[in-house]
């Protein structure tokens, strides 16, 4: 862990171990296979470290469950290679967030929608301020009209 001089962690630890989503594919990838792990089990059934947790968290939220369970398998079996189970685990992350990556850089680049979005939004608040103030007016027994 890298610790800045008030003992907190620096910005670029804390990029390192975020996964952002617009982060590139390689990105991605990079990040997980860096990602901690130990020399695995020792006993069969092993309970898992938070680090490790970690892990097989993320990849049964982006991987299939066949997948999943082959690298739990592996855990308990003591046989797990982690390289292997990063690799996966990058690939599947990146078929999760490619997808909402590209839909986000759609929307930025459509500048009539995020117009449209704007207007509407000011449109909202502006009927929500009136409101409020209505009821402030109200109840203040102020009323200029």
């Amino acid at each position: 862990m890298s610790l800045d001089g008030n003992g907190k962690m620096s910005k670029s630890e804390n990029e390192n171990s975020t996964l952002y989503l617009n982060d590139s594919d390689d990105a991605i990838r990079a990040k997980l296979k860096k990602a901690k792990t130990d020399s695995g089990p020792q006993e069969p059934n092993s309970a898992k470290p938070d680090y490790i947790e970690n892990l097989f968290t993320l990849m049964k939220l982006v991987s299939t469950p066949d997948t999943v369970q082959f690298f739990e398998d592996a855990y308990n079996g003591c046989s797990i290679r982690y390289g292997d189970m990063k690799k996966q685990l990058g690939e599947d992350m990146v078929n999760f967030i490619r997808p909402i990556r590209e839909k986000a850089e759609a929307i930025q680049q459509d500048q009539d929608y995020l117009h449209r979005i704007m207007r509407q939004g000011a449109e909202k608040s502006r009927e929500s301020a009136a409101a409020t103030l209505r009821e402030a007016r109200k109840l203040m027994g102020i009323n200029f009209y």
